[in-house]
């Protein structure tokens, strides 16, 4: 497949690389730190990591085999370290941003060029561009889904999964890419699903809010029980272990090559990479043993709920030059607004869903998260589907 890298200036901003579209077979977009075989894998970087690949990643290669085509390779931060993606543009509203790592992805999907793009997540990559653009996506249990040809970040937490227009066709592809799925009730009659309120308070953006209620209410009306779950550990340690240890792993991996060649970054991801060889040994040890303490208790709060409902992202999209958004009346970094939620899942290695819950006044696409016990997407996409029948009503 000849090579060929241009934007169309309808894309916003979504790939770095595009073909035509095939005559026969299902397009897919692929995140660019994906192999594909024949092209060049950039990591969203100038240089660090580039190489040719000799063959299809694991994930391309088993959705090729079923008939897929990949079409297109979208754009990423530097290494992924960013929960934007620069020169991605909101398809709502091209003012604001398209959320990251996975921005790309979800844009080509949600201005529909594609029915389906592969991302990756790490704290969140998949899911915060998937609920800005109003689109689904599915973090899978990690460690289910093959990484051979996909290029690392944290490996204790990195994942590849899909990005679709509902949470039906993510769960498609999902078994494509060999996740384990258990099977699912015929209904959410019965279900309990807990509602962890405390993890967002009043840190959240009362539109938002109402609107993940709506959701709530949505499966509550469709038989579900909706409970209260306390979670402490996660609400005290979940951003902290995750961010050190995405530091630390990323830094092992990647900061002495940069020092090799300095040109082969030149933006935010130095810093990262710098502060992370700064995090000692002991305290990503700590990091790892309270993510084992988090996913011991998520696993607990399993034996009571069948899933977790909450928001994905506790703000809408922000304008594409603010640093900061203000939540519960409080100046609050985008960094950690749009990390804040997605955290818990991303630590504790449960699968988590986003599905579009319903627009603002603005018109901006809030995600409804759903996470759930290790190898139970089939339940997070009937709940998921629940919820998108109910935004549509």
């Amino acid at each position: 497949m000849h090579e060929e890298v241009y934007t169309l200036a309808t894309d916003f901003g979504a790939y770095v690389e595009r073909h035509p579209v095939p005559a026969t077979g299902i397009p897919f977009a692929v995140k660019d730190f994906l192999d594909v075989a024949g092209q060049t894998t950039r990591n969203g970087t100038p240089g660090l990591g580039h190489h040719v690949a000799a063959e299809d990643a694991e994930p391309v290669a088993r959705l090729r085999a079923a008939g897929y085509v990949p079409v297109a390779r979208t754009t990423v931060p530097e290494l992924a370290w960013s929960v934007r993606t620069p020169g991605c543009r909101n398809p709502r509203d091209p003012r604001r941003d398209a959320g990251g790592s996975s921005g790309g992805s979800a844009v080509a999907v949600a201005i529909g060029d594609v029915p389906v793009a592969l991302g990756t997540d790490t704290g969140g990559s998949i899911r915060i561009p998937a609920a800005l653009c109003g689109v689904a996506g599915l973090r899978p249990t990690h460690g289910t889904i093959s990484m051979r040809g996909v290029t690392p970040l944290t490996p204790s937490m990195d994942t590849v999964g899909p990005i679709a227009r509902t949470a039906a066709e993510c769960l498609e592809v999902h078994r494509i890419l060999g996740g384990a799925v258990e099977g699912a009730p015929e209904s959410v009659e019965g279900l309990r699903l807990g509602w962890p309120e405390h993890l967002w308070g009043t840190k959240i953006d009362p539109e938002v809010l109402r609107i993940v209620e709506g959701a709530r209410d949505v499966l509550r009306a469709s038989g579900a029980e909706i409970v209260p779950v306390e979670l402490p550990l996660g609400h005290r340690h979940a951003r902290s272990a995750g961010f050190t240890t995405m530091l630390f792993e990323s830094a092992q991996l990647w900061w002495q090559a940069y020092q090799d060649d300095p040109s082969g970054l030149r933006g935010r991801a130095i810093g990262q990479l710098k502060a992370g060889s700064e995090v000692t040994r002991d305290d990503y040890d700590a990091a790892r043993e309270h993510a084992a303490a988090i996913a011991g208790e998520v696993d607990d709060a399993f034996t009571e709920v069948d899933a977790l409902l909450m928001p994905t992202v506790p703000v809408a999209a922000a304008l594409a030059e603010a640093d900061a958004v203000e939540v519960g009346g409080r100046a609050e970094a985008i960094e950690n607004a749009y990390y804040r939620l997605t955290a818990l899942a991303a630590v504790s290695g449960h699968p988590a869903l986003t599905v579009p819950a319903g627009l603002t006044a603005d018109g901006l696409p809030v995600g409804a998260q759903l996470v759930g016990p290790r190898r139970r997407e089939a339940l997070l996409c009937l709940l998921g589907t629940t919820i998108e029948g109910g935004s549509r009503s």
